[in-house]
């Protein structure tokens, strides 16, 4: 049995969505129920009282943005709840961009959900991403409670700075829930993968938000491992990192300058990911790279 909740004000619109996520799971012979709420307060209602395998939401309901006002709490009271938002008006962009401060400290501290999450327009083709919430819906119901305890863990192992072992939880993640996305992008900025390519093309999907907090995780990164391979240990604040190898004399004016410049660069790309751009991307690899030479 699928379950799933449609929060729509709109009745046509319900139906509407009941026929596409029936003609997009049809080719797995599921049966699904359906429920359905017209307003926030009912599905917030129906989600306290219920289990369900996937939300359908409507941005707009009484007021323009009722929809996403109310995602942060149904992200934080339902972290393996999966969720399709459904909107006219806002792209995917602008919907992670209202979430900004809800998400940020999550992405950067490995705090994530395990969860399909989705932004479409009410006249998108919703047939790929139904398919893949209900795949990730059916690997969930073996996995869940083994990907959120290891998700913890890798946190309890970041907040260490023990990347070696964070990094070996992320993989078993992966084994357990194959392309799962957040572990990924995790393995890729804790292993140095992550290139300027990778970020352009978060951005050019319209994930300008997430490239420019994983852009500015992977400069923290960087910093600490260039810290460490001075002074033979990395502090939490990259500012103390700076003042303890100007301290030991372990850093020159140029490269002091141009480590401050990262740890700026790295405050703006988490604290004002829209400012960051595709040309802002090219210039902090460069830069990173002439810091790291003939370390």
């Amino acid at each position: 049995m699928f379950r799933v909740l449609i929060a729509d004000d709109n009745y046509e619109d319900r139906e509407l969505l009941k026929l596409e996520i029936q003609n997009a799971l049809k080719q797995y012979d599921v049966s699904i129920k359906f429920h359905e709420a017209s307003s926030i307060s009912k599905a917030r209602e129906k989600l306290r009282n219920n289990i369900f395998d996937m939300l359908t939401l409507d941005i707009e309901f009484d007021r323009l943005s009722e929809g996403i006002d109310a995602l942060p709490e149904i992200f934080e009271e339902h972290p393996t709840l999966n969720i399709i938002v459904i909107s006219g008006k806002l792209n995917k962009n602008e919907v992670t961009e209202r979430l900004f401060r809800f998400t940020k400290d999550n992405v950067l501290k490995g705090k994530r959900w395990v969860r399909h999450f989705d932004v479409l327009d009410k006249k998108d083709d919703k047939k790929e991403a139904l398919k893949r919430a209900y795949s990730f819906a059916f690997k969930q119901k073996e996995t869940a409670d083994n990907v959120r305890n290891l998700f913890m863990l890798a946190e309890s192992y970041l907040e260490k700075e023990d990347m070696d072992r964070c990094l070996d939880i992320y993989k078993k993640i992966q084994k357990l829930a194959p392309g799962e996305m957040e572990s990924d992008e995790n393995i890729r900025i804790l292993s140095g993968a992550v290139s300027s390519e990778q970020i352009f093309r978060y951005m050019r999907s319209g994930d300008r938000i997430v490239a420019s907090l994983l852009l500015g995780h992977f400069v923290e990164m960087r910093l600490k491992a260039f810290t460490r391979k001075r002074i033979g240990r990395a502090y939490a604040i990259l500012s103390d990192c700076l003042k303890e190898m100007e301290k030991s004399g372990r850093i020159m004016p140029a490269k002091r300058d141009l480590f401050n410049k990262m740890l700026r660069f790295r405050n703006r790309a988490i604290h004002r990911p829209t400012a960051i751009s595709p040309d802002d991307v090219e210039t902090v690899f460069h830069d990173l790279k002439f810091l790291e030479d003939n370390e």
